[in-house]
């Protein structure tokens, strides 16, 4: 798989005083995309015994997934309007226990970047509040959920 590219209905109290869209509000746009990626159905791999239509966060089963970071750089203001708006998110990075998921608030084809970011998820479990290593199986899941599409911190 590649990057998602979500679409974003904007509502009109999305806009802070200064009438673009409040930062606070791109990073809501964010969790969106990040819900959706992870709930995104994945291809059979009968390597890693990985049924057909499976997501990440249903192979998560009773582990938890936090946000232990996050990061937005915001590269130019987005203001109120009845088209969509649109989020690539891709996974980025996978570690021991953890796994970032890049973010691009865009135009649909990518011709206006409004924002970027990063939010770094760790795996763990519920009860003892630790993280917890990413089994085989995950990190072949998450792997399906690459992209190689860079993250600029440059404004």
């Amino acid at each position: 798989m590649t990057s998602l590219n979500v679409p974003v209905q904007m509502r009109f109290f999305d806009q802070d005083q200064y009438g673009h869209i409040n930062n606070v509000t791109m990073l809501r746009y964010f969790e969106d995309a990040r819900v959706r990626l992870t709930a995104s159905p994945i291809a059979k791999d009968p390597d890693h015994g990985v049924p057909e239509d499976t997501t990440f966060r249903e192979s998560v089963g009773e582990l938890r997934t936090v946000v232990a970071h996050q990061s937005v750089d915001y590269k130019e203001q987005l203001f109120f309007r009845m088209d969509p708006v649109f989020v690539r998110t891709w996974i980025s990075r996978i570690g021991g226990s953890s796994f970032t998921i890049s973010y691009r608030l865009q135009e649909e084809d990518g011709s206006h970047v409004y924002a970027e970011g990063e939010s770094v998820i760790v795996v763990m479990d519920p009860d003892t509040g630790r993280s917890v290593k990413l089994s085989e199986d995950h990190r072949a899941l998450l792997g399906s959920l690459e992209d190689d599409v860079k993250y600029s911190h440059a404004q």
